[in-house]
């Protein structure tokens, strides 16, 4: 008998040794973990401009893919599988909450459009991060012929805690999470150590929104669908910035303007890059006559009904103009 066997075996004997010492010391901090009383559910707890913990909790509701979702989000899901819209709306809030869908449908029919279809697919607080994934699991699969993509606010806001993309990276932990409390102490101990990094980052940094930008673009086209950048169009002025976004969105109030505009410009760069067409709102609307208040929420975010009216009025040529051909 070789000499390496017994060794072999004392290896593998004190291997099981180590791995059941560890199983068991496991068991015992899940069950002291539970009789404490500890529990922490991630996507509640999670930080943002907005939605902050309670409105995610009371105006928006968990899914597993896309941390978020409207309430109403899976049956109009459902309904747009049924009616196979020719235009799948994306976006945030400015998506969301504004008008400019149905407004720019409205356009469309009157024009006998053969794309005059559409639902709104858009979700307050969202960033391209979530839009990607979005894209993949439901737009893609409702084979519409057009996607607006319009995001670019929610990527520059200061993470309070994770980041996106590094929450995106948790995601596979959730699961987990459900029926361990160890692997809850573990995602609580991430987000509060994020949530001390001096400086915060950005919630999607600008490389990863260009990528996440290239991959949407990538990805709707594969699949045979013409994808829109849209920018999003600001009334914020150097010097007048709204106070409130330096309580939870940015570092200081000077970075606003200039941190826009680097998204705005990085969304550009990206359509031309990869030959994605661009309906560049933001340039639109900063060649309106001044003052621009009246298409304007305060926050010099969101869109008053004029507002919306002019953003359909860009987008519907934007859409015209790439779906020539398109039957």
């Amino acid at each position: 008998m070789s000499r390496d066997v017994p060794k072999r075996a004392g290896w593998l004997a004190a291997a099981l040794l180590v791995l059941a010492g560890l199983a068991i010391s496991l068991a015992a901090a899940e069950g002291i973990l539970r009789m404490v009383g500890f529990h922490f559910d991630l996507v509640p707890t999670l930080q943002f401009g907005w939605p902050d913990p309670a409105a995610i909790k009371e105006a928006y509701q968990p899914d597993a893919d896309l941390v978020w979702v409207t309430k109403d989000y899976r049956p109009v899901l459902r309904a747009a599988r049924r009616d196979h819209p020719a235009i799948v709306f994306m976006g945030d809030s400015c998506t969301e909450f504004g008008t400019y869908p149905s407004r720019t449908l409205a356009l469309l029919a009157s024009e006998h459009s053969p794309v005059a279809t559409g639902v709104k697919l858009g979700v307050g607080g969202w960033s391209t991060e979530q839009g990607r994934e979005q894209l993949e699991r439901d737009v893609i699969p409702l084979h519409p012929k057009i996607v607006t993509i319009y995001y670019g606010w929610n990527d520059h806001w200061v993470a309070m805690g994770l980041t996106d993309p590094e929450i995106a990276r948790a995601h596979y932990l959730l699961s987990l999470a459900r029926a361990s409390r160890i692997v809850q102490m573990w995602l609580r101990l991430k987000v509060n150590m994020a949530g001390r990094r001096t400086p915060r980052p950005n919630r999607v940094p600008l490389p990863r929104y260009e990528e996440n930008l290239r991959r949407m673009a990538a990805d709707a086209r594969q699949a045979g669908i013409i994808p829109i950048f849209v920018t999003a169009p600001s009334n914020h002025v150097a010097g007048h910035e709204p106070a409130y976004l330096a309580l939870r969105h940015l570092r200081t109030l000077g970075e606003l303007v200039p941190l826009h505009t680097a998204y705005v410009d990085a969304t550009r760069s990206v359509a031309r890059e990869t030959g994605t067409p661009l309906c560049d709102a933001s340039a639109a609307f900063a060649a309106l006559p001044l003052p621009h208040d009246h298409y304007f929420m305060k926050d010099g975010i969101h869109l008053t009904a004029d507002g919306d009216q002019e953003m359909a009025t860009v987008l519907a040529a934007c859409i015209e103009s790439a779906a020539k051909g398109i039957q």
